[in-house]
């Protein structure tokens, strides 16, 4: 049966329907990834009501769907001006979804690119296989994977006891800027290509007082050889359910590698933080750095794909 489809601006008078396509998304993927919060508290979508670069799909009088974004800001992936959409900033109903989320985008990055915005990027649940596939055809590509699991522990043995595992004390915090500084250097090469400067005292000063973090870290001879992030919010409103909890960062040094080392210090880091009542832990990598990629998915199960699209910066002379 042909679907009729009409298409305007988001507006406030779809958020309460958008609220309620929201929900059943989040719960579809919690069928698969059951360890995910049963609960959780949806943000207003009154914010993107108010930037107008969002699209409502309408069946009659019913919203069948709606893809909205972020303000847009400057230097997104590249020189570019970009924008993201979050995973509460779009869904549609069950039926036709593939093909609604490309009517969707069509819409929704004509009025984007006009306006010089052409870093796209999504994030889409990672088991919505219309969503990821209509992306996907409409030349997105994977860059981020956010991942989760219950707090149980891996189970993992391997003898450390020459190596401690513990949380690390507030004051002891500078400590980990070599280690973060080695990381930037990982993230700069290929096939990571992510270009960032190394950070110095100061700011890694300045960081710690804007963002609260936990690290727990393993201690061999005397000197840190690796630590974990902790950090009480995630990248999208599930991660920051009060029973879930986040790793934002990770680094071990070379020569511990293969040993072990890191599997027991999230397993410590686990344990220590069920004991404070947490009942899931989450991570989000770049799917396309391969350390990264090849131990978080050993233990962790992805729920959401962050997707990413640069637009030949050239189009904008058409829209003259």
């Amino acid at each position: 049966m042909k679907m009729n489809y009409t298409f305007e601006i988001f507006e406030n008078k779809h958020v309460e329907k958008a609220i309620q396509l929201v929900g059943e998304a989040y719960h579809d993927e919690r069928s698969y990834v059951r360890c995910l919060p049963k609960e959780v508290s949806i943000p207003s979508l009154e914010k993107y009501a108010a930037n107008s670069l969002g699209i409502s799909a309408m069946q009659g009088d019913n919203l069948v769907g709606f893809l909205c974004c972020l303000s847009p800001w400057d230097n997104f992936f590249g020189t570019s001006k970009g924008t993201f959409v979050p995973i509460n900033a779009h869904a549609t109903v069950r039926e036709n979804r593939n093909n609604l989320y490309s009517l969707m985008y069509a819409n929704a990055a004509s009025i984007w690119v006009k306006k010089g915005i052409l870093s796209h990027a999504i994030g889409v649940y990672a088991h919505d296989t219309e969503a990821v596939d209509s992306f996907f055809t409409n030349g997105f590509g994977l860059r981020t994977i956010d991942a989760v699991r219950s707090m149980e522990p891996l189970g993992f043995m391997e003898d450390n006891s020459n190596i401690k595992f513990f949380e690390l004390e507030s004051e002891r915090y500078i400590e980990i800027l070599p280690q973060l500084n080695s990381l930037i250097d990982h993230l700069n090469k290929s096939p990571n290509f992510m270009p960032h400067r190394k950070t110095d005292e100061g700011k890694f000063l300045n960081e710690l007082e804007n963002a609260p973090r936990r690290y727990f870290v393993a201690e061999a001879d005397n000197r840190l050889i690796a630590h974990i992030k902790i950090t009480e919010s995630g990248e999208s409103f599930i991660g920051s359910t009060k029973e879930m909890i986040n790793i934002q960062g990770a680094y071990l040094e070379k020569e511990y590698r293969g040993a072990g080392v890191f599997q027991n210090l999230l397993d410590f880091s686990i344990k220590t933080l069920k004991n404070e009542g947490y009942s899931q832990i989450g991570v989000d990598f770049e799917s396309f750095n391969p350390t990264a990629r090849g131990f978080w998915l050993k233990y962790f199960t992805p729920y959401i794909y962050g997707l990413t699209r640069r637009i030949d910066e050239r189009i904008v002379n058409f829209y003259e």
